[in-house]
């Protein structure tokens, strides 16, 4: 039973209330209270979209079990809380309900038009007979387009060769629209199809924002208004700059480039957003990383899958003695542990599930204490098969790897773990002790897959007898 699947139209979507006790903790972009989470799964088949459900029920998890922590935390701070009107907190609620029903039906506009834009230049062989009833009308209605618009240029013809002013072409007849524009760069291929399927979401909020999607017609002062609104709305200067802006900027440049329109709006932007609060610093404390350590070294709950068991040994001490990142990690395969040269090590490869974020592949040696607890016996020369999770679970837009990098962070916070980023504190951490043990920058950076600072540092390679010396000047974890 999948009691977060909801079906709307043809497209699965992610749907989870809020706890009754915590009504009033979330709040929706506009400020008022969250009623529901509700995601598109992108997806069509029910059996694919109950693959793609793990994480966004342990994203909610977390979000839940945060709250209930804070609320009982502050439970004897602030008692006027529990003093509020109920009828107050009652037309707060219908009002977040109201605020979710709206959003619900502009998500599902946005979806459906997505779903028309592509279904219009494709087969309908496979569809249902109405909704392929339904492209038939729209490219009869593109025909007849296509057909006055051929009108219009005859005439514009003969009007010229007349003297008389030529007919203006309904803006109809010549827009851009910017979700065609982000289709074709998704076709290219230039993005991870898990990256397309995100950045396809912020061209939809802009397209929402907007109020239409003529690219011809969206000038720097709206990118700026735009802007503007997403900072309002809480999203961090990162969030943007990363997440939002390059998929506008993607879409603009395809027609940029072709000639299409005269300039980028989205180019060289300024994000002008408050600096994010540091409660502590996003590494694991010394007590952090031997809290999750230990516990790795635990037997496990006989209910877990033996990859999943697995997960839990190794992974946060590959991650503890490589630094990388942890889908790096629970991607790995049974012949990526290789050993050249007398030098264990791990290839870290974008052929895997997951990928490589740089879609580089590197060797990152194995510290002498990893060699020493046995990960080597999981080596096995040509064998493609998983280490951690089953083979062929998961899908292209939500691969395995990353759904067992879910799982464990959400074990990591029963631990009472409280770094900001429990998977990524294992990246942090590994760059303080380099720098402890005086591991040299871009040593630290080959090692943990970052980009060369400069552009010498794009030349060459670092011999991996030399990532090993350097790996073995960090310390090793005793207990």
């Amino acid at each position: 039973m999948c009691s977060y699947l909801d079906q709307v139209g043809s497209t699965y979507y992610f749907r989870r209330a809020v706890p009754k006790d915590l009504l009033g903790f979330f709040k929706t972009s506009s400020g008022k209270p969250r009623t529901e989470w509700k995601f598109s799964l992108g997806v069509k088949d029910r059996e694919s979209a109950k693959r793609q459900l793990r994480p966004h029920e342990v994203e909610t998890d977390d979000l839940i079990d945060a709250a209930r922590h804070e609320l009982a935390r502050t439970s004897t701070e602030a008692p006027e809380v529990s003093l509020r009107p109920q009828r107050e907190l009652e037309e707060e609620a219908a009002r977040g309900f109201l605020e979710e029903e709206s959003r619900k039906r502009r998500e599902a506009r946005s979806d459906l038009r997505t779903l028309w834009r592509i279904r219009r230049h494709t087969s309908t062989a496979m569809l249902a007979p109405e909704e392929a009833a339904a492209i038939d009308l729209l490219r009869e209605q593109d025909a007849e387009l296509a057909a006055l618009r051929q009108a219009v240029s005859v005439l514009n013809a003969g009007n010229q060769r007349l003297g008389i002013a030529p007919i203006n072409e309904t803006s109809t007849s010549s827009r851009i629209e910017l979700g065609v524009l982000f289709d074709r760069y998704a076709v290219s291929g230039a993005a991870k199809p898990k990256t397309v399927r995100k950045w396809r979401r912020a061209v939809e909020k802009l397209i929402e924002h907007l109020g239409h999607d003529d690219a011809r017609h969206v000038t720097r002062a709206d990118m700026n208004a735009w802007i503007a609104r997403l900072v309002a709305e809480g999203l961090s200067r990162k969030t943007i700059v990363d997440g939002y802006l390059p998929a506008i900027r993607a879409a603009f440049a395809i027609a940029h480039d072709d000639g299409e329109l005269p300039a980028n709006p989205a180019a060289g932007l300024t994000v002008r957003a408050p600096k994010p609060v540091k409660p502590r610093e996003r590494d694991h404390s010394d007590g952090e990383a031997a809290t999750i350590l230990r516990a790795a070294l635990q037997p496990q709950p006989p209910k877990l899958t033996k990859h999943h068991a697995l997960a839990r040994r190794w992974v946060p001490w590959l991650c503890a003695y490589t630094g990388a990142r942890v889908g790096e990690m629970t991607q790995l395969r049974a012949m990526d542990i290789q050993k050249e040269g007398g030098i264990w090590y791990v290839l870290i490869s974008p052929e895997a599930d997951g990928g490589v974020k740089t879609n580089e592949a590197r060797k990152v040696p194995l510290h002498s204490h990893l060699v020493e607890q046995g990960i080597t016996q999981l080596a096995k020369a040509g064998d493609a098969t998983p280490l951690f999770y089953r083979q062929g679970a998961g899908n292209e837009i939500n691969p395995a790897s990353k759904i067992r990098a879910s799982d464990l962070a959400k074990w990591v916070r029963s631990l009472g773990i409280i770094t900001p980023q429990p998977n990524h504190g294992w990246r942090h951490r590994f760059k303080t002790q380099s720098r402890a043990a005086g591991i040299p920058e871009h040593i630290a950076d080959k090692i943990q897959g970052h980009a060369p600072r400069h552009e010498g540092g794009k030349y060459g390679s670092v011999p991996l007898a030399t990532l090993r010396d350097a790996i073995e000047k960090l310390p090793r974890y005793q207990f």
